[in-house]
């Protein structure tokens, strides 16, 4: 698919969604040790999926395709292209919000995930009027958003968020 799509990357999510309980055919210790491994094992399908059209085509040419993810285990780094912070909320604060995401990226960077990136200006938005909680993305928020990554990210990556129609987008203004 790679191919067809003449694509250059792609986000390889969703590596941490591993029942703590599950069963499989091939791991015969707890399976919540295997929850922690699993990160690993998706991150080396990855690589092994580039390596393995580089074979098929006696080329090079995939050397430079990127994928990222936000799951990881002590030898990710080596199997991943780029690491995400994940879903913070379109805020500035620690919880998890710009903040928490600045943290992530300096703290990964301690400990091997040295490349790392957030969704500017977030992406979990809620717009929930029944308890009159409201998460929205404001120019303010991806403006600085942006500020912090131009210095902090090895990409620059947008995403519309969840509610893109209640969320200021890049494109909003000059």
């Amino acid at each position: 698919m790679l191919k067809e799509a003449n694509a250059v990357g792609w986000m390889h999510d969703f590596g941490e969604y591993v029942p703590l309980k599950a069963k499989y055919n091939t791991w015969n210790r707890d399976s919540s040790v295997y929850h922690n491994k699993y990160p690993l094992d998706w991150a080396k399908a990855a690589s092994e999926a580039v390596k393995e059209l580089n074979e098929a085509e006696s080329t090079t040419k995939y050397d430079d395709t990127v994928w990222f993810m936000r799951a990881g285990a002590t030898n990710s780094p080596k199997y991943t292209s780029v690491f995400w912070m994940g879903d913070q909320m379109p805020t500035l604060d620690k919880f998890d919000g710009m903040h928490s995401a600045l943290i992530g990226l300096l703290n990964g960077g301690m400990v091997g995930f040295s490349l790392g990136h957030s969704d500017l200006g977030g992406y979990t938005s809620i717009n929930n009027t029944a308890n009159l909680q409201y998460f929205r993305r404001t120019p303010e928020v991806l403006t600085r958003w942006m500020e912090m990554s131009c210095f902090s990210d090895a990409l620059f990556r947008t995403h519309p968020s969840n509610n893109p129609a209640f969320n200021t987008q890049i494109w909003d203004n000059a």
